[in-house]
């Protein structure tokens, strides 16, 4: 009867002693309760309007945009306006004297302005140049012989046309376009790999955070233990090894629980300095959910990502720059032969007047040519290196086209994968958190030892941990996909920015 009356009041003894402490560890902090939930997708947007990475996506795309409206500007007709008011020189020159047939030093001083004013115009079709000018000069000199004139060309027309050379007008008009619509796909590209990041150090600072709440819980439960324990070692229950065994535990526990909360500080400092932003500091992280049951389709994403990725837009220009190169090595290398054309009116006299008097034609047309006639060689054998280097040049592109490809595939297979895999995580964490309150309670009514309380613990923790880790693969794999493919799943729709947008902000 003494036995039995003596356990009985241990087992009322334990369990008043449990849920008395379990009612003080449900009770949360004036700070805790005051901490609001934050969601992922409002990180996303600080991330994506604030972070320095932002900023300089937005530099980025701002410095290409303006590089193609400088190509737009360059094919466009330019004018130029070119004075010299006055330009005054002074110095001993060498003359010929006519009478006694010899060369002589004199002294001169001359005075001249010049003006002049043109019109350009590049011909992308061809690689012609045509031009339009009109200039006017006076000149005046002093010394042993002194004078003034003036020399004026109202109008000159003239143009270049090289035949059978490299235009490199021309590639640039199949480049320049090309390489704008990539540097919008890619600032989209790198908005996505801020989205990347920002799922890391979002997860980090939820890992860290739940790393800090089972420690505190781990903390708080040691002491209740050793409580308890004591009571039991003084009712002769348990033995003082266990009693030490729960006063180690409660060491191990406040220790833990420093560094958590020192390693949480750190991923708290590591968002803010990403973010450029301190507004989520009183906030906790709220953990996303799953996107449905979603999969992603192998084919459908590799077309889009052959359609969007800057990547793969990038090796279409790089084949584009590899036939560019070719051309010009072979055009190079032949011979060359242009066509120049002038014409204008002309004239000079002693007056301004008289130099737009009575104009005279100005005709000028030449055809060159030039062709080596023995080069041992070398412009064949720049031809060949030409030919050989776009052959590798190609390799290198396919070779970069199937190595994203391969790994747009494996992290879609990876995604897929994930939806099964969280789900399992966080039934192993339910299952084990249940397990842990089954044995914790076995452990206070005298059934089962410290060591099974224990290891029940660490593996509800341990499970805990491995639902955050799943989860963050997830959404992480998600975002890589998106980034791919620059094609929103969730909505089912192409990402796209407003880019005006962008320039005016």
């Amino acid at each position: 009867m003494r036995i039995v009356k003596k356990k009985t009041i241990l087992l009322l003894t334990g369990f008043v002693i449990l849920f008395s402490q379990l009612n003080t560890a449900q009770q949360k902090s004036p700070t805790e309760n005051k901490k609001q939930k934050i969601t992922l997708n409002a990180i996303l947007t600080i991330a994506g309007k604030k972070s320095l990475d932002a900023f300089k996506a937005k530099q980025q795309y701002g410095a290409n945009y303006w590089r193609f409206r400088s190509y737009n500007s360059s094919i466009l007709p330019k004018v130029n306006l070119e004075l010299q008011p006055i330009s005054y020189n002074k110095s001993v020159v060498k003359r010929y004297d006519n009478i006694n047939n010899i060369d002589v030093y004199k002294q001169q001083e001359t005075f001249n302005s010049y003006s002049d004013i043109s019109i350009n115009q590049v011909i992308r079709a061809t690689g012609a140049r045509i031009f339009l000018n009109s200039n006017f000069n006076r000149l005046s000199s002093s010394g042993e012989v002194s004078s003034k004139d003036y020399s004026a060309t109202p109008i000159s027309f003239g143009f270049f046309q090289p035949i059978m050379a490299f235009n490199s007008f021309k590639w640039e008009h199949k480049i320049a376009p090309l390489q704008f619509e990539q540097s919008k796909k890619e600032y989209i590209y790198n908005m996505q790999d801020i989205n990347v990041k920002t799922v890391s150090y979002f997860f980090n600072w939820a890992l860290a955070s739940k790393k800090v709440e089972l420690a505190k819980e781990n903390a708080e439960t040691a002491q209740k233990l050793f409580k308890i324990g004591k009571k039991r070692y003084e009712l002769g229950s348990i033995e003082k090894d266990d009693v030490l065994n729960l006063e180690l535990d409660i060491y191990n526990a406040d220790t833990y629980l420093i560094q958590s909360q020192k390693d949480l500080e750190k991923t708290v400092a590591e968002l803010q300095l990403f973010l450029s932003d301190d507004s989520f500091l009183n906030t906790i992280p709220e953990l996303p959910e799953l996107i449905s049951t979603m999969q992603i389709d192998v084919v459908e994403a590799t077309k889009l990502a052959e359609a969007n990725n800057p990547q793969i837009f990038n090796l279409k220009i790089k084949k584009i720059e590899g036939l560019r190169d070719l051309d010009r090595a072979i055009k190079e290398n032949r011979f060359d032969l242009s066509l120049t054309g002038n014409y204008g009116l002309n004239q000079y006299a002693n007056t301004p007047q008289g130099a737009y008097s009575n104009l005279q034609e100005q005709q000028i047309i030449a055809v060159q040519f030039k062709m080596p006639i023995l080069d041992w060689g070398e412009r064949k054998g720049n031809i060949k290196t030409a030919k050989l280097n776009k052959e590798v040049n190609d390799i290198g592109i396919q070779k970069e086209e199937d190595q994203i490809h391969q790994q747009l595939v494996l992290k879609i297979a990876d995604f897929n994968l994930q939806n099964q895999l969280v789900s399992g995580a966080l039934r192993s964490s339910e299952i084990s958190k249940s397990s842990y309150d089954v044995t914790e309670k076995r452990f206070l009514s005298g059934s089962i030892d410290l060591l099974r309380l224990t290891s029940a613990r660490k593996a509800w923790q341990t499970a805990s941990e491995n639902y955050i880790t799943s989860l963050y693969n997830y959404w992480r794999f998600y975002y890589e996909v998106q980034q791919l493919t620059l094609y929103d799943f969730q909505n089912n729709s192409t990402i796209s920015k407003n880019f005006d947008e962008i320039l005016d902000k």
